[in-house]
């Protein structure tokens, strides 16, 4: 039995019809994706005041400056960075109940 191969033009069509079904399968979920716009009040989207405060530039200015020399050098050794090996602590189950009473009178609310 001879098998009969599909004519060049089918095998083009079955590509293109494949590509088109693609192309607006991700055309429909970019716009789906498509991020809102974002609305901006106009309160926050007003120009600033160029001028600037003098008295907070002042306030700056007057501050106390340090030199390198008056801060201390800290420095930290590479081998405190990383933990220690500690033993952690095992928790033992007992068998034994513990039942606590409370008072009442003494519930620590006031009237």
């Amino acid at each position: 039995m001879k098998k009969t191969k599909l004519p060049s033009i089918i095998s083009v069509l079955i590509l293109t019809l494949i590509t088109v079904v693609m192309w607006v399968s991700l055309d429909i979920y970019r716009a789906l994706k498509k991020p809102t716009e974002i609305t901006v009040s106009k309160e926050i989207s007003q120009q600033l005041n160029p001028s600037l405060d003098q008295e907070s530039i002042k306030k700056v200015e007057s501050r106390s400056f340090l030199d390198d020399s008056q801060i201390p050098n800290i420095s930290i050794s590479p081998g405190a960075a990383t933990p220690s090996s500690t033993i952690a602590p095992v928790i033992i189950p007992t068998t034994e109940t513990v039942t606590q009473t409370v008072d009442a009178s003494n519930s620590g609310t006031t009237q």
